[in-house]
């Protein structure tokens, strides 16, 4: 068209299936929706707020009160973001731009660089392959530093000693935790001592995957600025708000569901070493596992409706498919229909 940039990707970084299945296990979304009786207490909320009028600041800052206990965070330290995704880009619009260098580790979530890209950053982009294991030699330089712990699509966690000279660093410090509800690892309580530093968190992986309910915990000064770009709080929707400031309502949903994700992970495993598929431990909802021929065992999988994530394309990962941890029959629909491919092809 001529008025356009033409250096924004157009292809999709996440291609998705769309095929029917009978195991989704391809999003990493919680296999747990929140009951009927607990959504109609939410509905009951809902209709108290007028949909025709914006989210008040007053209101968006009674919700940061209320959901504050829930994290154990100062309301003053953190802000609510439409999803994770939201944080990453927030990340790059206040500490990104032509002038400004940020280092990425990949294989990773693409929203990173798919950010970078837009905001003109100059990005060093270090493949770590499966293992990834970050070298902090490659922090040197750059105004943006960014560590998914756990990472995403590999699902381990990086050293504290890796996590600390990075902080040593003066540069933004983004720790995308999106993941913690299950590993149960957290910086959050450094921000008080480094204030460059900033954490990202999401309610998507671990329940609320359709509401986009994202966070930012950082230093008073980082939050301040990240509500001033999102001119705050006209950013998120008042049912997101309402969601949050009636979280008693699904908090035992919430971390139940936890519990068997991370029980349900144990017992893939086990399937895995008895087909001698070779894995990575992970801290996340999701398991890397390595086949030979991984499009036919992906195709073979649809064929069976079990929706899984074809990563091979991803540089270090060509052997590799990753598995979200489903629902028990979810997971042993997967297992079977493994196990079939395996021993006949």
């Amino acid at each position: 068209m001529g008025i356009l940039r033409n250096d924004i990707p157009i292809k999709s970084a996440m291609p998705v299936s769309e095929i029917k299945f009978i195991a989704k296990l391809d999003q990493n979304e919680s296999p747990i929706d929140i009951p009927f009786n607990i959504k109609e207490a939410i509905f009951e909320e809902f209709k108290k707020v007028e949909f025709n009028r914006y989210p008040q600041p007053k209101f968006y800052y009674e919700t940061k009160e209320i959901f504050s206990s829930y994290i154990d965070i100062n309301p003053k330290n953190f802000l609510i973001t439409v999803g994770a995704d939201q944080a990453i880009w927030l990340s790059f619009f206040i500490a990104g731009g032509k002038d400004k260098s940020a280092v990425i580790y990949e294989p990773t979530y693409p929203i990173f660089k798919h950010a970078g890209k837009i905001t003109q950053t100059n990005l060093n982009i270090v493949n770590l392959g499966v293992k990834y294991e970050i070298d902090p030699n490659t922090f040197k330089n750059h105004n943006i530093i960014t560590i998914v712990n756990p990472n995403n699509p590999t699902g381990n966690l990086q050293n504290k000693e890796i996590i600390y000279k990075a902080l040593e660093c003066n540069a933004l410090i983004v720790i995308d935790e999106a993941y913690y509800p299950f590993s149960g690892i957290t910086y959050k309580d450094l921000i008080y001592d480094f204030r460059n530093l900033y954490i990202i968190r999401s309610l998507s992986k671990s329940l609320l995957a359709g509401i986009r309910i994202g966070l930012v915990i950082a230093d008073e000064e980082i939050v301040n600025l990240c509500e001033e770009v999102l001119t705050t709080p006209y950013h998120i929707s008042i049912l997101q708000l309402v969601i949050l400031r009636n979280f008693h309502l699904f908090k035992d949903i919430y971390e139940s569901s936890i519990i068997m994700v991370n029980n349900e992970k144990e017992k893939i495993y086990m399937a895995f070493d008895k087909l001698n598929i070779e894995y990575v431990k992970s801290y996340a909802n999701f398991i890397l596992f390595k086949v030979n021929d991984p499009n036919l065992v992906y195709d073979k999988l649809l064929e069976k409706g079990i929706r899984i994530r074809n990563i091979s394309y991803m540089k270090g990962l060509e052997s590799y498919l990753r598995v979200t941890v489903g629902k028990p029959e979810e997971n042993e629909l997967f297992i079977r229909a493994l196990q079939d491919i395996i021993y006949t092809y």
